[in-house]
């Protein structure tokens, strides 16, 4: 499981809230949560999720009783 280490920005530059070693010349990843990250202006904008809500309903593949279904998916893998 990988540390977390929680920081604070001042003027632009992380400063851990408690002390941190690092050995030399380690590659460390930062995740920032607080805020989301803004798309460039030629990037593509994040899709709703609810665009895609019935689009199956009138699949072939889906005609079935739902539960049958589920159970017939469940069993392939037993």
């Amino acid at each position: 499981m990988y540390p977390t280490i929680e920081a604070i920005a001042k003027g632009g530059i992380i400063e851990p809230l408690e002390p941190v070693k690092f050995d030399d010349n380690e590659h460390v990843y930062i995740l920032r949560l607080s805020k989301p990250m803004i798309p460039s202006s030629g990037a593509k904008p994040v899709a709703d999720w609810r665009e895609f809500a019935g689009s199956l309903k009138s699949s072939p593949n889906f005609n079935e009783d739902p539960v049958v279904m589920q159970r017939e998916f469940r069993n392939e893998w037993s």
